[in-house]
Formats: structure tokens, sequence, C-alpha cells
């Protein structure tokens, strides 16, 4: 069926669970139909006050019309939740698979800060609207049978209370624009908000002991959260007055009922208490739809948040869309890898360049260990990502052998290695290795020494939050699990002990080399160069070969 596109929620749930169905709409309307009964009734009853009592009719009609009123309410509410957390559920996984699918380039221009904001704190608020936004609707419906009830009453009563919801819609509908815009920069202020506090978490050591740089910092987070308070109280101050218009209309109606009714009508007087009944029975309902309208203005923005980020997700999935279902073929064997001219760039905002690597020409063969040394700066993680394809070259080609890394193969590619980057992250539980026996994980956690730490318990790790020294012991436990045919290793010998390092270059990485594996690992440790195959610079973004500079495969122009 078609759903409202002015209503963005509804189409939003439509769209993720095509559950909205008739019966769902039929409920809501019948339980505002139920209520209104439920006064219609009461009032016939009263009139019967005055010759003996309610008839044993009215008591039955009270009775089903409370029943339909409960019945289809609970329905609409038990529904409306499990179909609101359903589109929720939907749209966080597919969001989620989009990400895993993406280049690390797009979600590094998309930034971090703003997917979590989108997917956590966006699609909860969508969540949180729709069981009201059904309930309002149900309000909707018996304010409509409840002015039908007023009309067989009077006429002239009912027309005097609809002007008076009319003239209030128009007020809202007047200043729609104006809440919407607000409630978009609000959006945009609370982004910058979630960064702030995103910094001063993943900060605090830093901040903790530099006092300037806390104050700084802090007086930012102040700044922004101002800015949000005065945005967000400006277009709540809109509602507001919305609201108290409304609150003066109903108390105007319910005066005009009184004083002014009579005079325009003689055969008034007796009405007087079921249309004042009335009025005042659909006060509640009025301000729950009256107070519901900023929620779908913001449900609307945060739905709009939402499609931005799908539809730039889809555009950096678009180029390899065709190769989805591209079979992974196996590269292990492989004699060589080679770079022929790869350059990568990087621009700001405004297009401009700001750092380029390249044009880089290089063979890594099977079985080498290679060591990767440079400054701060110099190029060397950009390298490392183009190696491992999560960057895509701008310019030149990867060929593994003969063949060239493409969309079809890049995944079968990438499959080849194990990495463990500067910045890597560690999970709890072996992901993709489920089958890995305790025995052999425990006694590689042994083996690194961190035994006395962490141990492999029930498919969990049982402590991760440990040094940094610690922490790249137990990355290095996963990389050898995973057994790839290429290790990446950046600054892993870094934050340890003497012991370990000795350790990591004598013993580790020898034994990798001997079970046929290809190494790459970048370190300071000059001491420990002569146990690598060759020695890789890179320097302002180019790559040097200083263990053979003769060798043409080994050096870019």
């Amino acid at each position: 069926m078609n759903i409202p596109s002015r209503i963005g929620i509804l189409g939003f749930l439509q769209r993720e669970t095509h559950a909205l169905n008739k019966k769902l709409f039929l409920l809501t309307a019948v339980s505002g139909v139920a209520n209104a009964m439920n006064l219609a009734v009461i009032n016939a009853s009263v009139d019967t006050l005055k010759t003996g009592g309610p008839s044993w009719q009215h008591f039955l009609w009270f009775g089903l019309s409370i029943a339909l009123f409960v019945y289809s309410l609970r329905y609409v509410l038990y529904e409306s939740s499990r179909i609101a957390e359903n589109a929720i559920c939907s749209v966080r996984v597919r969001l989620a698979d989009k990400i895993r699918r993406s280049d690390l380039l797009a979600l590094e221009t998309i930034g971090g800060t703003d997917i979590h904001a989108r997917i956590s704190r966006d699609t909860a608020a969508i969540a949180q609207s729709a069981r009201p936004l059904f309930s309002a609707a149900q309000s909707a419906v018996m304010i409509v049978f409840t002015l039908g009830y007023i009309a067989t009453v009077s006429p002239v009563a009912m027309l005097l209370c609809a002007g008076l919801i009319a003239g209030g819609a128009a007020v809202y509908l007047k200043d729609r624009k104006g809440y919407e815009e607000g409630l978009k920069k609000s959006s945009e202020k609370e982004d910058e908000l979630f960064s702030s506090l995103t910094g001063l978490l993943a900060g605090f050591k830093e901040l903790r002991i530099n006092q300037a740089k806390s104050d700084d910092v802090f007086g930012d987070f102040t700044e922004t959260a101002g800015q949000v308070r005065d945005v967000r109280t400006r277009v709540m101050m809109l509602f507001s007055n919305n609201i108290v218009l409304v609150e003066m209309f109903l108390v105007l109606l319910l005066g005009a009922i009184v004083f002014v009714l009579p005079i325009l009508s003689g055969s008034f007087t007796g009405s007087a208490t079921k249309i004042v009944a009335a009025i005042l029975f659909f006060f509640g309902p009025l301000g729950n739809v009256v107070t519901m309208i900023p929620v779908i203005s913001q449900v609307n923005v945060t739905i709009g948040n939402l499609q931005r980020l799908e539809t730039t997700l889809d555009d950096t999935l678009a180029k390899s869309a065709s190769y989805e279902d591209a079979p992974i073929i196996d590269m292990s064997a492989f004699k060589a890898i080679r770079f022929d001219g790869i350059g990568f760039t990087y621009l700001d905002p405004d297009g401009n360049a700001t750092f380029r690597v390249g044009p880089i020409d290089c063979t890594v063969r099977h079985g080498e260990m290679l060591f990767l040394v440079g400054g701060n700066g110099s190029g060397k993680t950009t390298f490392l990502k183009l190696f491992t394809a999560l960057y895509q070259p701008q310019q030149g080609a990867i060929r593994v052998d003969d063949e060239q890394i493409g969309p079809a193969n890049i995944q079968s590619y990438r499959n080849l290695f194990s990495a463990i980057f500067s910045d890597f992250h560690l999970f709890d539980r072996l992901h993709g290795l489920r089958d890995a026996a305790p025995e052999r994980v425990n006694a590689l956690l042994k083996l690194m020494g961190i035994s006395h730490k962490t141990a492999f318990v029930d498919g969990y790790f049982t402590n991760t939050r440990l040094s940094t020294g610690q922490r790249k012991r137990l990355a290095l436990v996963v990389s050898y699990l995973e057994d790839k045919a290429v290790y990446v290793f950046d600054e892993v010998a870094a934050d340890q002990d003497p012991h370990f390092r000795r350790y990591f270059y004598e013993t580790m990485l020898p034994e990798l080399k001997k079970a046929g594996k290809t190494v790459v690992v970048v370190t300071h440790d000059d001491r420990y160069h002569h146990i690598a195959d060759r020695v890789l610079q890179m320097d302002y973004g180019t790559l040097r070969d200083t263990s053979n500079p003769a060798d043409p495969n080994s050096t870019n122009t």
C-alpha cells in the first residue's frame, strides 16, 4: 500500500519492513473511534439519569467500546514497537554490511563520528518515536469522531471547534520551514558536540597531563554545547509558542461554548454539558497530537541524515557492484607481488594535493623478509595501505605474478595478508577462527608472555585491557593463528621490553620466513636490519632499496 511520503517515518518503516498493512491502520482508526464511543455512551447514560438511570443496553455498549478500545490500542502499540525495532535492526545491519565492504579511504572521509552518530543515536531516535506516532494517530482519529459526535449535538459548536483547531494547525504550518531548518542545524551542531566528546575521551591521557590543552579542549566542548543549547532552545520556543496557542484556543473554545453559543442558538442550553464534556475529553489527545509534531519533524531530519550516509556508502560501492559475487581465488602460491608505477595523492576538502606517495616500482618476492624504514610522515603507512589494497592506487597497477589486481580479484588479494597496523583494533573473540583449539591459543599466549594477563576461555579472551606492548603481543597471537601468506607488522616491536624485542626479531620473524611466509616489517631498530633480506626506505613519498641500490626493480624514479 502507498505510505504518505510527507511523514518520513512512515515511509522509512515501510521501506525497511513492508509491514505497515491495512490491519494496522484500520485498528489505529478503530481505537480512536472506540474511544470516542466511550464518550457518546457515557453522555447517553447520563441523560437517562433523569428517567431512572442507564439501561443494560448502555452498559453493554460501554463494555463493548472499552474492550474494542483496549484490544485495538494494545495491538497498535505492540505492532508499531515491533515494526520500529525490525526497521532499526534492518537499517543497522544493512549499513554495517555496506561499511565493511567500503574502501578505507571512503570511511576515513566520512569520519567515524558521523557513522557512530547515525547508527546509534539517530536510529535510536527513530525507534523511540514510532510508538508515540501511532498513539498520536489514534488520538487524531478520536478527535475527528468526537467532533462528529459534537456535530450531532450542535452543528454550530462543531464548526467552532473545527475552526479553532484548524487555526492552530495553520499557525504550525506557517512556521514549519523555520522548524525544520532549525532542527537540521541542531543536528549538525550535535554531530560537532559528539565529535568533541569523542576527542575528549580519546585524548584523555594527553589532556590530563597538560592543563592548557585540557582547558582549550573543554572550552571548545563548552562552546559547542552552548551552540546546541541555543539552537535547540530557539526551535523548542517556537514549538512551545504553538502549544500555548493550542491551549489558549481550547480555553477560548470553552469560553465560546459557554458565553457565545447560548446567544446564537436558543436550543443550545440543554446540550451545553455534553459539548463541554466532549471538549474536555479531547484535551489530552489533542495535546498528544500537538507534542508529536516536533518529534515528527526531528525524526524526518534524522531519517535524512541516515539516507545521506547510505547514499555516500552506495556511491563508494558502485564501482565494484558488478563484482560483489566474484569468487575468492587462492593466491597464496604467488611468486612475486609487483608495483608498477603506483601512486596515491591525498587531497584537502577543496581538491588540492596535500601529500603524494609514488610513483613506486618495486617487487616483493614470495618468502622474502623486508624491513621498511623512514621518518614520521615519510609515507610508510600509506605504502602499507597500498600494499594491502586498503587504498587503491590512483595510478599504476599492482600485479600478482602476471595478474593485475582490480575489482574482480581485489578481495582475493587482500586475503593474502595478516596485518598489525599501528592503530590496530583487538577483538575479544577470534572472528574468522571459530575452530581454533583453545589449547593452541593458550599455548601461544604463554609463548608471548601474557598468559598471566589473559586467557582464551569459551571463545573469548578474558582480558583485552592490556598495556600497549601486551596488546601488540596479543595481536601477534591472533595474526599467527590466521596463518596467511603475507604478514605485515607496523612497529610491533615498539613498546616491548628488550628481551621480547630480541625474541621478535631473532626468533619469530625467522620462523615465519622458514615457514615460507612473506614478511614486511616497519621498524626503527637499526641493530636488527641484518635479519632482513632487504631494507626499503620511504622518504617524502618515494621508496628506495638501501640494501641494493643497483637493483632496477627496487627503486622508483
